[in-house]
């Protein structure tokens, strides 16, 4: 049985991606990076066999052969991959339900749970400007302390970022918290969006 279905349009894409290549022995490899986090990415790549890390399984689909490591198995329980026309072409599309894992639940570790918040909920709208924030530690205060890295760091509006955006998210999702700080070094502003 496979790990992940693979729809029929899918295989026969593939199978087609396969056939054009000089190289029989080329398997996909089926990545999933971050496992179990909120920035978990399923990626798929051609592959040697012979290249691949002890760990990897082989699974037939119709024209060709797939290796996962049985590491991600959890993660790509009950995934799917699809074929999805875009007009302009078509590209290969994969339901992941499981590889970013679970929130954490209310009585985990104050720490795992505002990793989780800033991972899920706050870092992906800094990306949007090439940002991202990182829990520094907790202090037996309940301080919670900040390092923003990328478009973020020397950013001039990162003071309204945090007090506006991260340290409201962060405190109306968690009251315990007396205060959120943030120690980056914003005098380097090689990267700052703004």
């Amino acid at each position: 049985m496979a790990m992940f279905t693979i729809t029929d349009e899918a295989q026969d894409y593939v199978a087609d991606l396969f056939a054009q290549q000089d190289d029989q022995e080329l398997g996909l490899k089926v990545d999933v990076t971050r496992a179990g986090t909120p920035a978990a990415t399923v990626s798929f790549n051609f592959c040697h066999p012979k290249d691949l890390t002890p760990g990897y399984e082989k699974f037939e689909y119709k024209g060709f052969l797939a290796y996962i490591d049985k590491a991600n198995f959890p993660y790509l329980k009950e995934s799917e991959v699809a074929l999805k026309d875009e007009g302009t072409g078509k590209k290969l599309t994969i339901t992941a339900p499981n590889a970013k894992g679970e929130e954490p639940k209310e009585d985990a570790p104050l720490e795992e749970r505002i990793k989780y918040v800033l991972a899920a909920e706050i870092s992906p709208g800094l990306a949007s400007h090439g940002g991202f924030v990182d829990l520094v530690e907790i202090t037996e205060n309940k301080d919670v302390i900040l390092n923003f890295g990328g478009g973020c760091q020397g950013c001039s509006s990162v003071k309204a970022t945090l007090e506006q955006g991260v340290e409201t998210q962060l405190r109306n999702r968690f009251p315990e918290i007396k205060s959120v700080r943030d120690v980056t070094d914003h005098t380097q502003t090689d990267n700052a969006y703004m």
